[in-house]
């Protein structure tokens, strides 16, 4: 019924990002590809999980291309980095997972794994809130604009609306899972 992305090992972290995906529903087209230190510096690999993104067609040969993630942690310093908690409420490593950000719609606009589609789905875990820098980051795509044709949209926040929730802690709601979609996606 699944079958998944063979990677082979990614990353150093216990800790790795991974695609299953349903045969009878879609194929991936060509090779998977990684983002981490090596394809941009701003990517710290060692704070984050590399970026896993594969291409897949539909049933009816529509192309697009899921890039799983799992950002730096709210729970450790990234003082090493000169990244500490400010104490403004975006906890520990805000600027590691802005950078991250940032560097994952670059790379993903250079189409990493040749689809020759921008259709594209960011998923995973970018231990943010949806009005964090590092989501205002990839809503404003590339070029760094919001309301540009390279924007992404919170498919959490636009199904679900304001007050979408995955999780309760410590007596309050949000969500740190994501799912974002470009606008020829949506």
């Amino acid at each position: 019924t699944y079958d998944y992305v063979a990677t082979g090992a990614v990353g150093t972290d216990a800790i790795k990002v991974a695609i299953i995906y349903q045969p009878s529903t879609v194929s991936p087209v060509g090779t998977h590809a990684i983002l981490d230190s090596s394809v941009d510096p701003r990517f710290i690999d060692t704070k984050s999980r590399p970026v896993l993104a594969q291409s897949f067609t539909d049933s009816s040969g529509s192309a697009f291309t899921v890039a799983v993630n799992h950002l730096k942690s709210k729970g450790s310093d990234c003082d090493d980095v000169g990244d500490p908690d400010l104490g403004d409420g975006a906890g520990n490593c805000n600027v590691t997972r802005t950078s991250a950000a940032e560097a994952l719609v670059v790379w993903l606009a250079t189409d990493p794994t040749g689809s020759g589609d921008s259709d594209t789905l960011i998923i995973g875990d970018l231990n943010s809130y949806d009005k964090e820098d590092p989501i205002d980051a990839i809503v404003a795509g590339s070029d760094d604009t919001a309301g540009t044709t390279d924007d992404y949209t919170d498919l959490i926040r636009l199904f679900q609306g304001e007050d979408a929730y995955s999780y309760v802690f410590d007596g309050q709601i949000g969500y740190l899972d994501h799912a974002l979609a470009s606008t020829d996606l949506v």
